[in-house]
């Protein structure tokens, strides 16, 4: 196996990762900090978890799938089809998935988090 396939073995494994925490955060309330929250944040900061895990839960579903078939169309692509324009195909899809998680993260971030205790943690960073 070469490198591209590993690459796209460890895609596919971020993306069964990002479905695994989001039906976990959906059917037990658990919040995966890696994932549903910023690094310098915690499950007490967020006003309303059950609202934020509504709000990230499909997104969250919806990256992790569109990232797993991409990986499936990479490894197809690389090993049997070798086609150009599917590799664009695939790639077009992680950077979908990438973007939509990154804006729903940041929406979700500003919504469901009081502005005070956001910006105290960047001051306490200075």
């Amino acid at each position: 196996m070469g490198m591209g396939g590993m690459i796209d073995f460890l895609f596919l494994a971020s993306g069964i990762y990002l479905i695994y925490t989001a039906i976990m955060a959906k059917k037990r309330g658990t919040i995966a900090a890696n994932v549903m929250l910023s690094k310098n944040a915690n499950e007490k900061d967020i006003a309303d978890k059950v609202g934020y895990i509504e709000y990230m839960y499909k997104k969250i579903l919806l990256a992790g799938v569109m990232i797993c078939i991409a990986s499936v169309i990479h490894l197809a692509n690389d090993y049997y089809i070798h086609s150009q324009p599917l590799t664009w195909v695939g790639i077009a899809l992680i950077f979908a998935a990438l973007a939509m998680y990154t804006a729903a993260f940041s929406r979700g971030q500003k919504k469901y988090m009081p502005r005070q205790k956001r910006q105290g943690k960047q001051e306490k960073q200075k």
